[in-house]
């Protein structure tokens, strides 16, 4: 006898392994992003806030952030800086500690935050081409696992040497030094 209800959907998220992924390119968030805000009166920010709203607004997935999830980071830094606040008095609320780590959670501050999230940063692919008349500037590298790893970079000698055969016109002679002057 077949079992009663509906059919299973076919577009499955959740607890499956091919559940939807959202790439997002690893690169550190440079667009606009908020200060934290001054506090009333004399009260400064701590350190440990300052450093947490530094890390948060450079993270890779911030290109994905509405204005709204900006005010979701903002309040969560305000509650963290309440928290260390009465820490420092001696008053320590465990529900605070909570409530601030389900927001990190939700802006995805941690690895396993971010498998929760299903967001993935991949690796960006990096042209390394010689720019203008710039030749002694070094390409970024980038290492990939499944590019091989340092192993398969390309000495600056022979990227030069690939560069100027390449160059349409007259190409400019390597420099020789003394050990490479004929006798």
């Amino acid at each position: 006898m077949a079992h009663r209800g509906p059919n299973p959907s076919a577009r499955k998220l959740g607890r499956t392994p091919n559940a939807e992924w959202v790439d997002v390119p690893d690169v550190p968030y440079e667009g606009a992003s908020p200060d934290l805000p001054k506090l009333k009166g004399r009260q400064r920010w701590h350190e440990i806030v300052v450093q947490w709203w530094e890390n948060v607004r450079r993270m890779p997935h911030c290109a994905l952030w509405r204005p709204t999830d900006w005010d979701y980071a903002l309040e969560t830094a305000l509650m963290k800086q309440r928290h260390y606040d009465r820490f420092l008095e001696g008053e320590e609320k465990t529900t605070d500690a909570v409530e601030i780590r389900r927001r990190e959670d939700n802006l995805g501050t941690t690895h396993e935050a971010l498998r929760k999230l299903r967001i993935r940063y991949v690796q960006v692919e990096v042209e390394d081409e010689l720019v203008g008349d710039e030749p002694d500037e070094q390409p970024r590298v980038v290492h990939q696992a499944r590019a091989g790893g340092p192993g398969r970079v390309t000495s600056l000698q022979d990227r030069r040497a690939r560069a100027r055969q390449a160059m349409p016109g007259p190409r400019p002679q390597p420099a020789t030094t003394a050990d490479e002057q004929p006798a």
